[in-house]
């Protein structure tokens, strides 16, 4: 079938059943979200009878390691890359974003391209685009997918803690406000399938090295500042305390959170060096201060409450007086 530019559910749901060999791909450095919606894919088009691979070039954080599995490959060759019917791309709103590698990017034009996401600043790159801002996680949209299939499609117990795990990490456990009653109602379900809430949760917040805790202590400590009577709060994460509490920062997803769990806050912002300049992620607790258009400014982007990107200069004190004046401006507005 000819999937339209912007297909609904439904349709996608169709292209999937009348089609095989799918390769499924997401963004860089992938998160709960993008683990959880690739991985559900991949069990559930095998599952019920379809070739599908997962390209994933980038190590998985240890966290997520055990929720991983079969047909997870780290490289695809541009000819191996043209046999796969489709493309289906999870959780990424920008093609330069994805984790395909950059030999690759030009030869998956020879192939046809899903897209399917939640960031409302998804650029609808591919020839199909399936975007809902609405939706607290890829992973939601894509059990809407999984139920429009025919009734002989099922939806495992396995798969279904998969979605669970990209809706509980990108809800923070369903309490930010991106989580609405129909998430809540998609939650249920999947628990109704059998998805592991109870352990989905344990492993993911009650469960963490003690170095973690002692690098958030130190952090917390010795490395806070603030701003605007506290209305502003960050740090820049020194790379000398990483080594110290060897610390892999891809396994540190949730720590902005202690930031914006501060009493008084409304923006936080972490801030790390890498080769390109000074990478920040910003996060708002109050929808009349949104941080998405700070990170758009910069060339960067995601949610209104939740973005980042990369700050191209050495300086951190200049990334940190030039992100400042952005956040002043924005906690200026309103009292």
């Amino acid at each position: 079938m000819n999937l339209n530019r912007k297909p609904t559910p439904e349709e996608i749901a169709a292209f999937l059943v009348e089609n095989d060999n799918f390769l499924i791909v997401t963004h860089q450095y992938p998160d709960g979200d993008a683990i959880g919606a690739v991985f559900s894919t991949l069990n559930f088009l095998r599952e019920n009878g379809k070739s599908a691979d997962v390209l994933l070039p980038d190590t998985v954080p240890d966290k997520y390691a055990n929720w991983v599995t079969g047909g997870f490959r780290s490289e695809v060759s541009a000819y191996e890359l043209t046999n796969y019917s489709a493309c289906i791309m999870v959780d990424n709103p920008k093609l330069e974003r994805a984790g395909v590698g950059s030999a690759l990017r030009g030869v998956m034009q020879r192939i046809e391209t899903i897209n399917i996401d939640h960031h409302p600043d998804n650029e609808e790159f591919a020839a199909h685009n399936l975007v809902v801002p609405t939706a607290a996680a890829s992973a939601e949209i894509m059990l809407t997918i999984f139920k429009a299939c025919p009734g002989q499609y099922t939806i495992s117990s396995q798969t279904a803690s998969l979605l669970m795990l990209g809706m509980v990490m990108d809800t923070g456990g369903f309490r930010f406000d991106n989580t609405s009653p129909a998430t809540l109602r998609h939650a249920a379900e999947l628990i109704e399938l059998g998805a592991d809430y109870s352990e989905i949760v344990r492993s993911m917040f009650f469960s963490r090295p003690l170095r973690h805790l002692e690098f958030e202590a130190e952090l917390l400590k010795n490395h806070l500042k603030r701003n605007r009577d506290g209305r502003y709060a960050w740090f820049f994460i020194p790379p000398e305390l990483i080594e110290q509490y060897q610390i892999n920062m891809r396994d540190t997803e949730g720590l902005i959170e202690l930031l914006r769990s501060i009493d008084g806050t409304d923006i936080v912002a972490i801030l790390q060096r890498r080769d390109e300049g000074i990478k920040f992620s910003l996060r708002s607790k109050d929808s009349r201060y949104p941080v998405g258009a700070i990170a758009r400014s910069m060339n960067g982007g995601g949610h209104e409450l939740a973005a980042g990107g990369m700050i191209k200069i050495a300086s951190i004190e200049s990334a940190e007086q030039t992100l400042m004046a952005k956040i002043d401006a924005v906690l200026s507005t309103r009292k």
